[in-house]
């Protein structure tokens, strides 16, 4: 049965592929980065409160960017 949006003889129209309005969304691309600096953040932190001896506040830092890197896929 032909419809209203069938092309000519019944042929449906092809829809455009998942990707044809562009692959790399800018929002994800700048919540990676913000992501991966909040990592590089967080391992520092640990790296220089262990080299300062004060290994409570690098246990501490430690939680906290686990719990958050926790939360991010949810």
């Amino acid at each position: 049965m032909v419809g209203f949006d069938d092309g000519p003889v019944g042929q449906s129209k092809k829809a455009l592929p998942p990707a044809a309005g562009g692959s790399i969304s800018g929002h994800r691309a700048l919540l990676a980065v913000l992501l991966f600096v909040i990592g590089v953040a967080v391992v520092t932190g640990v790296a220089v409160a262990v080299m300062s001896g004060q290994v409570a506040v690098a246990i501490a830092i430690g939680l906290v960017g686990a719990a958050f890197f926790s939360r991010v896929g949810a």
